[in-house]
């Protein structure tokens, strides 16, 4: 009996995961609102009811696949906080984490960015998961550079708010031209990249 629970189990699971695998390349790759659940059964290879079944709708889809997103967000930024390094190489931990995390999660990290743009006028309660998202992005960079600024590692000629969207614009965009030139760009390289413009183009004194 526990046999057939736990097989039950695994069969519901991998049906999710694929629902979820589905909804993730359609809604980046045609954008939400162009995404159907028709497609998106068909893409994971189950009937428009099965998606039903685990999902009311697509909305429900896209808050877990955001919530699966700000999980590995919530996680880099623990490890930040955790590991007492200075401003500059927990900056420069974040940047390597979008490379190695991008490498096996890209659509993921790539989603909330296309979301902003695409459904924050018209799905208040995707709207809201964002910004909420981008709060808490936006308050671990303002936390690094205040302390940087504080160290006198920045200088002191960038608003503190300012220099914390800039480091967030630039992470996002990273990710989003290394999702657009997938077959030339190489992530390492991109990131390494990256942290160059980061740490001695946003003020890093020297």
């Amino acid at each position: 009996m526990q046999t057939a629970r736990r097989s039950n189990e695994e069969r519901r699971e991998q049906s999710v995961q694929q629902v979820l695998a589905a909804a993730l390349q359609l809604f980046v790759s045609q954008g939400y609102e162009n995404s159907t659940i028709d497609a998106i059964a068909a893409k994971a290879g189950l009937t428009k009811g099965a998606v039903y079944f685990y999902f009311k709708g697509k909305v429900a889809l896209l808050h877990a696949l955001l919530d699966e997103a700000e999980a590995l967000y919530a996680a880099i930024f623990e490890q930040m906080r955790a590991s007492r390094e200075g401003p500059v190489e927990q900056l420069s931990m974040f940047v390597d984490w979008c490379a190695e995390t991008g490498a096996q999660n890209q659509e993921l990290l790539v989603l909330p960015i296309l979301v902003s743009l695409q459904a924050m006028d018209k799905e208040p309660a995707i709207a809201e998961h964002v910004r909420k998202m981008y709060d808490r992005y936006h308050e671990e960079m303002n936390r690094i550079a205040t302390e940087g600024q504080s160290l006198g590692l920045f200088d002191d000629k960038v608003a503190i708010k300012e220099r914390a969207a800039v480091l967030v614009a630039l992470t996002d965009g990273m990710l989003l031209e290394w999702y657009r030139f997938a077959d030339k760009l190489d992530g390492r390289a991109l990131a390494e990249s990256a942290k160059a413009q980061i740490l001695y183009g946003l003020g890093v004194a020297t």
